[in-house]
């Protein structure tokens, strides 16, 4: 049994007022989602970092610690970060979705090493890579 106050204050919502709330929460996701597409220099960013951080813990972590060698390959990582970025750069075509980015990155950096191709997602200001192929 209702009182009077709740048959006064009672809230409903029309399955038209739904449809609008719905539609509104979909237009400010898709918003955000085009406002915070992330941008071919921030996926360059990612990319060098990502690579760079993992030759450090593959490739260096492997190099033996007599005459410092280790540190040396972790200062050579560093110091070589533009010219990664400059193989990422050259190597990566990114197509734009507007609510999102697919970045394809191919590295090769020589005949007899392999080459990799990457796939990396870019929503929400955020990288995913989500496949990792050697060629």
């Amino acid at each position: 049994m209702d009182s009077s106050w709740e048959k006064q204050h009672r809230f409903s919502i029309s399955s038209k007022s739904l449809g609008v709330l719905g539609l509104g929460a979909l237009t400010c996701l898709g918003g955000g989602m085009v406002a915070t597409n992330p941008g071919q220099a921030a996926y360059e960013a990612f990319a060098t970092q990502q690579l760079t951080t993992y030759l450090d813990q593959e490739a260096c972590a492997k190099v033996p610690t007599a005459f410092n060698l280790k540190q040396e390959c972790r200062s050579l990582l560093q110091s070589y970060r533009p010219q990664i970025q400059k193989i990422i750069a050259d190597g990566t075509q990114q197509r734009n979705f507007v609510f999102f980015s697919v970045y394809t990155t191919e590295l090769s950096v020589t005949s007899f090493l392999p080459k990799y191709r990457v796939l990396t997602l870019g929503v929400f200001d955020r990288f995913l890579i989500y496949d990792t192929m050697q060629e």
